[in-house]
């Protein structure tokens, strides 16, 4: 009998099936990262897009001054430009993206550079600047503002601004879902989420909004220079949250931006029902023309 002639084992067939899943691992790799590229490219596009669009809104909106029709062009741009940028920022946060690179060396810095002289000031500036101070604060400073203008509407605008900023915060953590840094570098023991920070944004649009309120009606100088008090707290709290461990740098940033959305936001709406109130015909109580029963002292009663 002859026997069965087996065919040569082909080098090739041997050697197919690893060189097609390097290179189709390889081609994944490639794809992966030019997907990667683009989100990246695409997202500092956005940001430097949004800032420019946020700029150069406030500029053209600071030189309409009674021109309500401009004016509300130029707020309608401010808030695209800065929710494209906090949206991007996110995105960037949740992907990990290269806009995080500098969050731990800037953490290890501060931790690097605690002292208990310092530490103490920063815990009880920080316990101010938290949901229960942020509170408290909004309340007074209304209850001020609607004194003076005798409604309370002003009040109501101030702590809606200033709880719907917090609504926007604590959705956004648990949309993106970052982890809080380490808690061996925390002062504080916190485990929620971490982006934005919530002091940030309720510190930017408490005292962002509080400036444009105290400075309605005010010389333009003065009103800058409430407008830079107001940026002032904000960075020291959100300095402090950086100080104490309990948040990453992109953290406050994503604050800082949420918060000044809501502040542009609801001071539109301040500065819109003033306008509105102060209108040429409205009837204010204090300019009453006189009864006309009333005598005349020029006339002593008498007929003129």
């Amino acid at each position: 009998m002859r026997e069965a002639v087996q065919p040569p084992v082909s080098l090739a067939t041997a050697h197919d099936a690893p060189i097609h899943s390097n290179l189709v691992g390889r081609a994944h790799e490639v794809v992966a990262d030019i997907h990667h590229g683009g989100a990246t490219t695409l997202a500092v596009a956005v940001l430097v897009g949004g800032m420019a669009m946020f700029l150069g809104a406030s500029v053209w909106r600071s030189l309409q001054r009674d021109r309500r029709g401009p004016a509300a062009a130029a707020i309608a741009v401010q808030c695209a430009g800065l929710a494209a940028v906090f949206v991007a920022l996110a995105y960037q946060v949740r992907a990990g993206g290269w806009v995080t690179g500098a969050d731990p060396a800037v953490l290890g810095w501060f931790t690097g550079h605690r002292s208990d002289w310092l530490t103490g000031p920063a815990i009880a500036v920080t316990d101010a600047g938290g949901p229960a101070g942020t509170i408290i604060l909004a309340v007074a400073i209304g209850a001020v503002l609607s004194r003076r203008a005798r409604s309370p509407i002003p009040a109501l605008i101030l702590i809606g601004t200033v709880g719907a900023a917090a609504l926007a915060s604590a959705v956004t953590k648990s949309v993106v879902g970052r982890a809080r840094p380490p808690i061996v570098s925390q002062v504080l023991f916190e485990t929620d989420h971490s982006f934005p920070s919530g002091h940030a944004t309720g510190a930017m649009a408490l005292f962002m909004m509080a400036a444009v309120m105290f400075g309605y009606g005010l010389p333009p100088a003065r009103r800058a220079l409430l407008l830079i008090l107001a940026a002032v707290v904000t960075v020291v709290v959100s300095v402090t949250r950086l100080y104490l461990g309990e948040h990453w740098l992109t953290d406050v940033v994503g604050g800082v931006l949420l918060g000044g959305l809501a502040a542009v936001i609801g001071g539109a709406l301040y500065t819109s029902w003033m306008d509105r109130t102060r209108a040429p015909g409205v009837r204010i109580p204090e300019e009453v023309t006189p009864h006309s029963s009333r005598s005349n002292p020029t006339t002593m009663g008498r007929a003129a």
